[in-house]
């Protein structure tokens, strides 16, 4: 029998590889920027995802209880708008600036808790959801430009798909959570691509752009992106099954320092001080966060 501190090990171990993976995502989704728009790579990170989670599915068939389509639906096409914004500005900023917008999600999670589920928001916790607003402002420059407003909508959607999906685990198997979230991801993307022939707009920009035929690397990049993309999830779920969610939450801050670490090899600008202290303040909120529950 495994002792309960190897079980930890393990899933901190999971975690760190999972955290790799996603940063390694959005690199590939950064290359791929400068030849295509986001809704473009929203749509064959999902594609290619759906083809893994295929495979997994033959495998081993989804026994379902069901009850709720109407909640997996939503789950699905806001966990794709909170994608669209999130390779918005992966496209758009540095690595370390997109992710860090991405990592406000808990701070919108806890809130929602509140608001929606009817859980209790306890003194430290409002704390730390202060802390985290600072945070979002001192990363934000005090500014609050379309950049910035796609990334905290990114922020924000994704702790809304994720409440959703705490209402989804006693009626769906997880992989059905997923393939609705990636057959959102291929069906409204194409959608999109479509309908961005003949409308433009200032304000919906994150998600219409042409599509546009991928060439030489491209086809490389978007191979790796989907499967880093897919693997990174498998092994986030295997963490949260060894290690406890506490820990697995904190542990997840590294995907901030590999982002980091490879925008600068993409050659992206070193942050400011102000911009790292804010970093530093919505991660403390997201740990803190992770400590009340």
């Amino acid at each position: 029998m495994i002792s309960s501190s190897a079980n930890t090990r393990r899933g901190i171990l999971y975690m760190l590889f999972a955290s790799f993976l996603f940063a390694l995502t959005m690199v590939f989704a950064k290359l791929l920027s400068a030849s295509m728009g986001s809704v473009e790579v929203t749509f064959w990170r999902n594609a290619i995802g759906l083809i893994l989670i295929g495979v997994f599915i033959l495998k081993k068939p989804i026994q379902n209880t069901g009850g709720k389509p109407l909640t997996l639906v939503f789950r699905g096409v806001i966990g794709t708008i909170a994608l669209l914004a999130f390779f918005y500005t992966v496209g758009a900023t540095s690595l370390s600036n997109a992710i860090v917008y991405a990592k406000t999600e808990p701070i919108f999670t806890a809130i929602l808790a509140f608001f929606v589920l009817g859980e209790k928001l306890k003194s430290n916790a409002m704390i730390a959801v202060l802390i985290g607003f600072i945070g979002v402002a001192m990363l934000s420059g005090m500014e609050m430009g379309y950049l910035h407003v796609m990334g905290i909508l990114c922020g924000f959607l994704s702790a809304l798909a994720y409440t959703s999906v705490r209402s989804l685990k006693a009626y769906y198997d997880e992989r059905t959570v997923v393939l609705s979230f990636m057959l959102s991801g291929v069906i409204i993307p194409a959608i999109l691509m479509v309908v961005a022939n003949y409308v433009t707009s200032d304000i919906f920009a994150f998600a219409l752009s042409p599509f546009v035929i991928p060439a030489g690397t491209d086809w490389v990049w978007i191979v790796l992106m989907g499967v880093a993309a897919a693997y990174g999830q498998i092994y986030m779920t295997r963490a949260y099954f060894y290690a406890k969610a506490g820990i697995v939450s904190t542990i997840s801050y590294s995907v901030v320092l590999f982002a980091t670490l490879f925008g600068i090899l993409l050659g992206d600008v070193l942050p400011t001080p102000m911009v790292i202290g804010g970093g530093v303040m919505i991660i403390l909120s997201g740990i803190l966060l992770s400590r009340t529950k």
